[in-house]
């Protein structure tokens, strides 16, 4: 983390990962904000994953963290934005030449996993929002064909850098 003293950070993670390992379903950031209302630049307005943003388009979109909200028979992950480039939440921009993925819930990920229906889910009192450097793609086996090679995250190497920056 890099401070200025005009108010922005830039965040940089770089890294190596062992060769005898199993592909991570996500690599990134996380944190809290009262923020519910944001507009991003990226894949949208639907959600997008690295494997499934062909039904969406690259443009500057507005949404909240309750419009996010995919109602799966079975909670899980939902709303993800593939190729950001730019995240707005009130005073705060995340920008990212290399783009990223972002996510904005209602929902902490625990959440979302621990509960067998949507009706259980129980909505945290700040919305969560996630940066991730990727995300791999939501294929899985479990109903379909296993996820291609492509489309996981099995990086030997990593570098992400994006900048938190004030605007007036």
């Amino acid at each position: 983390y890099i401070f200025s003293a005009d108010g922005r950070v830039d965040v940089e993670l770089n890294g190596e990962f062992n060769q005898n390992r199993t592909f991570l379903p996500r690599l990134g950031f996380e944190f809290k904000t009262a923020e519910k209302e944001f507009s991003y630049f990226g894949y949208g307005p639907y959600e997008s994953y690295i494997d499934m943003h062909h039904g969406s388009w690259m443009g500057l979109f507005e949404s909240s963290a309750k419009r996010e909200y995919v109602p799966y028979i079975k909670p899980q992950e939902h709303g993800s934005h593939y190729n950001t480039r730019y995240l707005k939440m009130g005073r705060y921009a995340f920008v990212c030449q290399q783009g990223f993925s972002l996510n904005v819930s209602e929902y902490t990920a625990e959440e979302l996993t621990k509960k067998a229906h949507d009706f259980e889910l129980v909505k945290d009192a700040y919305t969560n929002v996630r940066i991730d450097y990727k995300v791999s793609g939501i294929g899985s086996a479990s109903c379909g064909p296993e996820m291609y090679e492509r489309y996981r995250m099995n990086d030997e190497k990593v570098h992400f850098a994006f900048s938190i920056v004030v605007e007036k």
